[in-house]
């Protein structure tokens, strides 16, 4: 990386060089990734996903339900009568009482539910992962945040240096000329020009100072950091081809929910399966059981096994998995739009690198250029060949160089960390 900490005398007088730490782009991502509120949305939706396995696997315990009920009824089946005209002894038969009470313990397990809880779980698995990605997704997007404030902050700092060598550079000028006038070599008025250009210089120290301090100041609340004013920030220096494969996080989710469906698809086919149970009853009752010549209340109980199977529903559950196949054709639409939004935008920033990279190419030539002709115009002035205002101009035109070719550094790294934004690059420089 090529390191640019700009840390003009105006802005950090009271800070000595070496003693500045260097702060990088990626330090300034991953402190914004942890201190951003968002973080805490990984712990809570892992906690989630646990809590509905735990739900979905719950299915195949058994199930223990305790029940109890009682009832009374005005007619029940006199033996006496059916029995009619035949020698019984009076009271030998016994009768089914009219009020009847049990109590009851039931057991109910799952033999076989035709996969429907091990579809559950995968759907489950694949809404933890896709509510892990989102969660991704929005962290990723605050590295544009930091952007924002990481490569306009070096462009402050660059403007600052920049200008302190010109206040450097007038605060000389305006010493020899002080000393022209007293001599009688240079008019009053060179003075004065020199003067007005040094209170306009300071004008911009000041203002660059203060929009300096506001970008430091939020890009510590952004990324949790601090000291950031008077830190160095080390420019990043990509090699940028245009071949670099696209893995942005909102690509991704489009597979992960396109995955979604597929499985919940699964689930409903497994929902139209035989479901096999086995089953278990004890309790205390008045009669007990099936017994209801027993006028005694007493214990019983019985199990067995069963089986239920919707065999008609009506077509509805394929309708869902027809509309699931559909909802998986709009996705792959959305996401066919997105690659091409994304390449279009990837196409566009290119281009913008490939024409920064083009201009900076000339630009220490410029510069140069624009130096000697200052150095030039200054023994002029000093000479009283030509007006402070010409100086100036000359002077001006040197200083717009240096500035102009410090901000089309930054705007490259700039353009190339945006492209690779866009292409949801993650990997550490």
């Amino acid at each position: 990386m090529k390191r640019l900490a700009f840390l003009p005398i105006l802005l950090l007088p009271a800070l000595p060089l070496m003693s500045q730490r260097t702060v990088t782009l990626w330090q300034c991502y991953d402190s914004a990734a942890v201190t951003s509120p968002l973080s805490g949305e990984r712990e809570l939706y892992a906690g989630m996903t646990l809590l509905r396995d735990r739900n979905v696997a719950a299915a195949w315990f058994p199930s223990l339900d305790l029940g109890g009920s009682f009832n009374y009824q005005s007619d029940v089946v006199d033996i006496s009568d059916m029995l009619g005209s035949l020698p019984v002894p009076p009271g030998s038969l016994p009768s089914i009482p009219h009020e009847q009470y049990r109590a009851t313990v039931d057991l109910n397990q799952v033999i076989w539910d035709g996969g429907v809880t091990r579809s559950a779980r995968e759907v489950e698995r694949v809404v933890s992962e896709l509510n892990m990605q989102q969660s991704e997704a929005d962290i990723y997007r605050l590295r544009e945040q930091v952007n924002n404030l990481f490569f306009p902050l070096l462009l402050t700092r660059s403007q600052a240096e920049v200008t302190s060598v010109l206040i450097s550079e007038l605060s000389t000028r305006i010493m020899e000329a002080s000393s022209g006038v007293e001599n009688g070599v240079v008019p009053p008025v060179t003075l004065d020009v020199l003067r007005a250009e040094m209170i306009k210089a300071g004008q911009v120290a000041a203002e660059l100072s203060r929009r300096h301090d506001a970008m430091a100041h939020a890009l510590e609340q952004l990324t949790g950091m601090t000291g950031l004013k008077y830190a160095g920030l080390e420019l990043p220096d990509h090699f940028i081809t245009g071949n670099e494969a696209v893995e942005n996080p909102d690509l991704q989710l489009f597979d992960t929910r396109s995955r979604q469906l597929e499985l919940s698809k699964n689930l409903l086919k497994s929902q139209r399966m035989p479901r096999f149970f086995g089953f278990a009853q004890a309790g205390y009752g008045n009669p007990p059981g099936n017994n209801f010549f027993s006028d005694k209340a007493d214990i019983y109980y019985s199990f067995g096994a069963g089986m239920k199977w919707n065999i008609y529903d009506w077509g509805k559950n394929s309708n869902e998995r027809k509309t699931l196949a559909l909802q998986q054709q709009l996705l792959d639409i959305r996401k066919r739009s997105a690659e091409e939004s994304l390449q279009r935008l990837l196409t566009l920033k290119m281009s913008e690198i490939e024409s920064l990279r083009e201009a900076a190419g000339r630009d220490e030539e410029l510069i140069g250029i624009r130096s000697r002709i200052a150095a030039a115009a200054a023994s002029q002035l000093k000479n009283g060949t030509i007006t402070a205002s010409q100086y100036m101009t000359e002077l001006n035109n040197e200083k717009q160089a240096v500035i102009t070719a410090a901000a089309r550094k930054i705007s490259i790294a700039r353009a190339e960390t945006e492209y690779l934004y866009i292409t949801g690059y993650k990997t550490r420089e």
